[in-house]
């Protein structure tokens, strides 16, 4: 039986279970709302690198940052580990991919940590990148993940006795402050275009398409993710940051459109913080966007320039490259401007982390 098959039979096992609970809402279309829950949270595979412009790839650095592979137990799942030592280390940052992504796309991000002292683990979550997982499971996997591979890190060596700092990027975001609540020593916690809420995203995102006709799937998405995750469901950026004094940097784009800053974003949420040790650092520009809050305005010029470059070059041919001349192209590209980390804000994580270190909690 085929995978889609076996998802079919197991919502609608699942459909008729939950319609018990879910009253006067319908079988159908408790299925539906699960099923369109489910293809949300496919694989996702690596990139072609050949077609995949920027120092998102570790063989473009070349031996110049090493690396040890790894992997840590997820439930059933292997989930593909890689630790970044760095000499005399003052802490070890764990650094939480975002959705549609995996942990080498932060490499720029893990190359600034360790240079600037700090040893690194990052992790492809469920279904990402290398890691085991048919698919991405759901909005709460990346807490989950996270949770497993800190309990990890607080038994095995080198790790344990290292102070941990956390930076998570949209949905890890989320994962980072959230497991603030589960993990009371980490030092200190960034969070870069953070969506707050694992449990409501969904809900929030489908208005953005489908308007309030999307507030009527929120029973049925709430009722599953119970299913799937448990108790990880209580957890959000609010509780995790106001469970602890540690400190905490919200980085969040003006302009994003992805995690939007008055509603899907942890910046949304201000006034129910009240942990108050919490920095939030705004992104304007080019630097306003999902992705451009952490890159610096040189890159992201860049990035227009190149994609400005290719359009002309699709324009000149009349037709859209083939993936030979795309390649072709991508190999003229500077890799290392196109993507430059934001120096300001990395000033800032640093702050937060020396901060963190400071203070005995």
């Amino acid at each position: 039986m085929s995978d889609s098959n076996v998802k079919m039979k197991r919502a609608k096992k699942l459909a008729v279970v939950l319609s018990a609970s879910l009253a006067g809402i319908s079988v159908a279309s408790i299925l539906s709302a699960i099923l369109a829950y489910d293809a949300y949270f496919v694989r996702y595979e690596r990139p072609d690198y050949a077609l995949y412009p920027g120092m998102y790839c570790y063989e473009r650095f070349a031996g110049t940052l090493p690396r040890q592979t790894l992997t840590v137990p997820s439930g059933d799942v292997e989930l593909a580990a890689y630790y970044y030592p760095a000499a005399d280390a003052k802490g070890l940052v764990v650094v939480v991919h975002g959705m549609h992504a995996g942990a080498d796309d932060y490499l720029p991000l893990i190359e600034a940590m360790v240079k600037g002292g700090y040893a690194v683990f990052a992790y492809d979550a469920t279904g990402h990148y290398d890691s085991g997982g048919e698919d991405a499971v759901g909005m709460c996997q990346q807490l989950v993940d996270l949770d497993r591979v800190l309990h990890f890190l607080e038994r095995n060596a080198p790790y344990a006795q290292m102070p941990k700092l956390l930076i998570g990027h949209s949905w890890g975001g989320y994962a980072v402050s959230s497991a603030l609540a589960l993990h009371p020593q980490i030092k200190a916690c960034v969070c870069l275009a953070p969506m707050c809420d694992g449990t409501t995203i969904m809900v929030e995102k489908s208005r953005q398409y489908a308007g309030d006709m999307a507030q009527s799937v929120k029973p049925i998405f709430d009722a599953y993710q119970r299913h799937l995750f448990g108790d990880y469901i209580q957890y959000n950026g609010v509780v995790g940051i106001n469970a602890t004094r540690a400190p905490v940097l919200i980085a969040q784009g003006v302009d994003d459109t992805v995690i939007t800053p008055d509603g899907q974003s942890i910046t949304a949420c201000l006034d129910a913080i009240t942990n108050p040790n919490v920095t939030v650092y705004y992104g304007k520009g080019l630097q306003g966007s999902h992705t451009g809050i952490w890159h610096s305005q040189e890159a992201e010029a860049y990035v227009l320039q190149v994609q400005q470059l290719l359009q002309s070059l699709e324009q000149q041919k009349g037709a859209p490259l083939t993936e030979g001349e795309m390649a072709a192209f991508y190999e003229t590209v500077d890799h290392r401007l196109y993507s430059d980390v934001n120096a300001e804000l990395i000033a800032l994580i640093f702050e937060t982390f020396e901060k963190g270190m400071e203070d005995p909690l």
